[in-house]
């Protein structure tokens, strides 16, 4: 079914997912400019066993427009999202935009979620059932990032805030540095992203499930 979808079907679609950023960490690879004496020397090297802070955020968006973004508040909710913070305050911000969205098209869009834990509790399909969303879950194939839309939008912010100078070396830094970037997305970002769908999908149904190059 999805195999035939244009562009116009999958815009219709909000993408969801929740997303980690380091604090003073750097994401990917570092390349370093050095002398060949200096191959070693502190400030040329990161080191591994550094366990680094970390902001969790969830967020989405539909076509050009985006959604909600919740900076997750460990304080107030507890170290990791679990199936109940999924719950409050995640799904109440996606429902009230599913709603908007809808509304504003004058049809119902989709949602797409991945499987993990706190998604897939019973508390958190009882209460998408509840609100009346869980009919319009798309189904997920098991471990498919490529097929996720926001995590595209992920890697472009993850990318933007490594090249600020300095780096956010905190927690509040952190937070004001990722509202920054989703703030400074634009519809063209969004609009990029979203024509890559198709292709996502014919290199999917192309490596039989496999690993594609997205």
């Amino acid at each position: 079914m999805y195999k035939v979808w244009a562009t116009h079907d999958w815009s219709k679609v909000i993408w969801t997912d929740e997303c980690a950023f380091n604090v003073s960490g750097a994401p990917g690879w570092v390349w370093v400019t050095r002398q060949v004496s200096e191959e070693f020397h502190e400030s040329c090297v990161l080191p591994k066993f550094k366990k680094h802070e970390s902001v969790m955020v969830w967020g989405c968006f539909v076509g050009r427009r985006k959604g909600p973004l919740i900076i997750w508040d460990k304080g107030a909710w507890g170290k990791t999202i679990n199936a109940k913070g999924y719950q409050t305050p995640i799904l109440p911000a996606l429902d009230q935009f599913w709603q908007s969205e809808s509304a504003r098209t004058h049809d119902y869009v989709y949602i797409k979620q991945d499987n993990a834990s706190p998604h897939r509790a019973r508390s958190t399909i009882a209460d998408l059932q509840e609100r009346g969303l869980y009919n319009y879950l798309l189904p997920w194939p098991a471990t498919s990032p490529d097929i996720n839309l926001i995590e595209a939008i992920w890697r472009l912010m993850k990318a933007r805030i490594s090249k600020l100078i300095p780096r956010p070396q905190n927690n509040n830094d952190m937070i004001e540095a990722i509202q920054a970037q989703w703030d400074s997305i634009t519809e063209h970002d969004l609009g990029e992203i979203l024509d890559t769908m198709i292709d996502r999908v014919d290199a999917l149904v192309s490596a039989n499930g496999g690993s594609t190059k997205f």
